[in-house]
C-alpha cells in the first residue's frame, strides 16, 4: 500500500485482526489456502488485473504440514498465476535451504518436520514450470526470496543496512518488515525476473555453516569472507540491480 499498490490480503479464514479496511479501496481481505488449487483459482477469478502474487505462506500447527504448504502450496500458486496470466510471483522461502549438511538446515528441518526439504521441492517445482517455453513466451516470471532468520521488528532498516547474495553459502538474519520491503521491490526491479537469492542484515552476514551460532548470540561482526556474489547498496535498485537470473 504505501508503494501506491492495491492489495488484497488472504488468510484461510479471509479475516485478520490487524487490519482495518475500512473507508479505504487499497486494501482488501480474501479467502485463500494455498494448499487448494481450486482456491487459489477462486480468489484470482474474482479479481481483476492482478500484478502479482506474494507467497508468504509456511506451514504450522494449525495449517498444514510442510508438504502441503512450503512444497504443494508454492506449485498451487505457480500454477495459479500461470493460468490467470499473473506477470509476477514472489516467494518467501528460507536461506540455507540448498545445505542439507549445516546445522542451520538441520535443525530447522528437524523442527519443521522437513520442511527444509519442502521449500526446495517447492522452488525447484516453481523453476522448472517458469522454464517450460510456453510460460516464457508468456513473459511471466518469479523471484524467490531467501532470507535469514527472521526477527519481529516492526520497523524496517531500509535497503542500506542489507546485503544479498547467491549461491546459498552466506546468511544472517532481518526483519519481517525488510522481507517485505524486499518482496515488494522486487516488482519494480527487472534484475529480480527469474532470480532466486539470498537477503540478510549485512552486519549480521555469516557462513552458512556459521550462522545459526551467530543468530542465536545476535552476532553483528560481518564474516570477512566473501563469496564475490555479495550486493549492497544505498537504494533497492542498487541492491537488487546486480542479481544475476537462474536461466542464464
Amino acid at each position: 500500500m504505501a508503494s501506491g499498490r492495491k492489495c488484497i490480503a488472504t488468510s484461510r479464514s479471509g479475516k485478520f485482526s490487524w487490519c482495518d479496511v475500512d473507508g479505504t479501496d487499497s486494501l482488501q481481505e480474501g479467502v485463500a489456502d494455498v494448499t487448494s488449487l481450486d482456491s487459489l483459482l477462486s480468489l484470482a477469478d474474482k479479481s481483476n488485473d492482478i500484478g502479482a502474487m506474494m507467497f508468504c505462506a509456511s506451514a504450522s500447527t494449525k495449517g498444514g504440514n510442510a508438504f502441503e504448504v512450503d512444497y504443494q502450496g508454492v506449485i498451487n500458486a505457480a500454477q495459479c498465476c500461470i493460468q490467470h496470466n499473473i506477470p509476477r510471483l514472489v516467494i518467501v522461502s528460507s536461506g540455507a535451504v540448498t545445505k542439507p549438511n549445516s546445522s542451520v538446515y538441520k535443525l530447522l528441518n528437524l523442527v519443521g518436520k522437513g520442511i527444509m526439504e519442502a521449500k526446495i521441492q517447492g522452488e525447484d517445482g516453481v523453476r522448472a514450470l517458469y522454464h517450460d517455453k510456453s510460460v516464457i513466451d508468456k513473459g511471466l516470471g518469479y523471484t524467490i526470496v531467501r532470507p535469514g532468520g527472521l526477527t519481529s521488528d516492526t520497523i524496517p532498516l531500509g535497503p542500506s543496512f542489507l546485503e544479498v547474495n547467491q549461491g546459498d553459502d552466506k546468511s544472517g538474519r532481518l526483519s519481517h518488515a525488510d522481507v517485505a520491503g524486499i518482496c515488494v521491490a522486487c516488482l519494480e526491479n527487472e534484475s529480480t525476473f527469474d532470480t532466486t537469492f539470498e537477503c540478510y542484515e549485512a552486519n549480521t552476514a555469516k557462513p552458512v555453516e556459521n550462522v545459526g551460532l551467530s543468530n542465536i548470540l545476535k552476532q553483528t561482526d560481518p564474516t570477512s569472507y566473501k563469496s564475490g556474489r555479495e550486493h549492497q547498496g544505498e537504494t533497492y535498485n542498487e541492491l537488487l540491480g546486480r542479481l544475476k537470473s537462474d536461466f542464464v
